[in-house]
């Protein structure tokens, strides 16, 4: 095997997932107790209650605009996600193997997230990245099918077979790149599906 890019996804994978793990369930819930008179234990009830009933393979699970507005909070989410930017950290072994493989390869970031959101989150870091994918802002979807993966292998101008892909979530990370014919490395800091502990094994698995 001949790699010649790798892709990684970005929140829960480079970025802490506790960033966006508190603007989503944190951050909305008290911003809508706060505009709609509830205490805030009720409001996390509702806004959970319709997080769920959509379910995070519907591509509006990760539009802010959609949510926003759907809850009428009246305020723009772009600022709120600056008002405690302070808290955006980056997992240290992903910093260590971002450094190294940059230096070999094409680094691609590839998120579910929208544009806004991919680049606020590396905007620190967006030198090590050849190029940055948003999918529902640059293909209108989001990665849960493998057409995804061959649309960005398209424009990359590599074959599925010469990229690496890394990422978080079993489904979206995993099952789907590899139906597209790429190798692909579940990250699993947490001991919960069986992947990789630590990032920087992967430096062994593809023999830099």
């Amino acid at each position: 095997m001949h790699i010649k890019m790798l892709t990684f996804d970005v929140d829960g994978t480079i970025v802490d997932a506790g960033f966006m793990d508190k603007f989503w369930n944190e951050v909305v819930p008290r911003l809508y107790a706060e505009r709609h008179g509830l205490s805030y234990d009720e409001a996390l009830g509702i806004v959970k209650r319709e997080y769920d009933a959509v379910g995070d393979k519907d591509l509006r699970w990760y539009l802010p605009d959609y949510w926003f507005k759907k809850f009428d909070l009246g305020v723009d989410w772009k600022d709120v996600l600056k008002s405690f930017s302070n808290e955006l950290r980056f997992y240290p072994d992903a910093m260590e193997v971002l450094n190294l493989l940059s230096k070999k390869y094409r680094i691609v970031a590839i998120t579910n997230a929208v544009r806004e959101i991919l680049e606020f989150e590396i905007d620190r870091i967006s030198h090590l990245f050849w190029k940055k994918f948003s999918c529902p802002s640059d293909f209108g979807d989001i990665r849960r099918k493998p057409e995804i993966f061959e649309r960005v292998c398209e424009v990359c101008g590599v074959k599925p077979e010469e990229v690496v892909h890394v990422g978080d979530h079993p489904f979206f990370d995993y099952e789907v790149p590899k139906r597209a014919g790429i190798m692909a490395f579940l990250i699993d800091r947490y001991g919960n599906n069986g992947g990789i502990g630590d990032m920087r094994h992967l430096l062994n698995l593809i023999k830099l």
